[in-house]
């Protein structure tokens, strides 16, 4: 399992005041939010947590940050595992290692498999692997996949297991059946999140992640394997 688990009800801050919701598949049907510019200036300072290991390799390649978006995605995927709560069972033992799949984009891999060499992810270790097309997609706790058109993530995601952390990588609309997605906005990577596709993988995320993601949706309906 992952962290401690978090309340299962929270106060959803693109509610109407005084609302709350449970995080899970059967939420009724929103569209997509995008937070107005003044709920940006407050969002959590989670976003710079969730990069911020990546700041000293950028600094010592004297790469500006923002045109490193590979390794803003690295840091990204690094960091997700301590915000989802996985079924029960999904983990061994306290120091199960946590396996992250990394499909079509060979920058990430690389990255990411540097940030984890001696990095674990609330006391795992993290093991990166680099999968080709035609892989098995089981054994995994985290999926990230890169794919040439959107039809392609489809059908990637659709054999899927539940259980496991499926993010996408997108031109800004979300992939149908992807819990996280990449998009970039204004230069910068930001993420999205289906509630409905969490819910469907049997994952629950701390309100924490869905206060820093750019993007949240309610109703990205979408299949993932028996």
């Amino acid at each position: 399992m992952g962290r401690a688990r978090f309340a299962g009800r929270a106060r959803a801050r693109h509610l109407p005041e005084g609302r709350v919701a449970p995080l899970r598949a059967s939420m009724p049907s929103r569209p997509l939010h995008d937070p107005s510019p003044a709920r940006l200036r407050r969002r959590p300072v989670l976003v710079a947590a969730l990069v911020a290991a990546a700041a000293p390799r950028l600094a010592a390649q004297g790469v500006p940050a923002a045109s490193r978006d590979t390794l803003v995605k690295a840091a990204f995927l690094h960091k997700f595992a301590s915000f989802v709560d996985w079924p029960d069972g999904t983990f061994a033992k306290a120091d199960t290692p946590l396996r992250i799949g990394i499909l079509g984009d060979e920058l990430v891999w690389r990255d990411l498999s540097e940030l984890a060499r001696d990095r674990d992810r609330d006391g795992r270790p993290v093991q990166v692997v680099r999968l080709n097309p035609g892989d098995p997609l089981t054994g995994f706790h985290i999926l990230y996949f890169k794919a040439t058109s959107p039809a392609r993530v489809t059908d990637l995601l659709a054999a899927v297991p539940h259980g496991v952390l499926t993010v996408a990588d997108s031109d800004g609309a979300h992939p149908r059946g992807s819990v996280l997605s990449f998009f970039l906005d204004e230069g910068r990577v930001r993420f999205g999140v289906s509630m409905e596709a969490a819910g469907r993988q049997r994952l629950r995320l701390n309100p924490r992640l869905i206060a820093a993601a750019r993007q949240v949706g309610w109703n990205y309906a979408g299949t993932g394997a028996a």
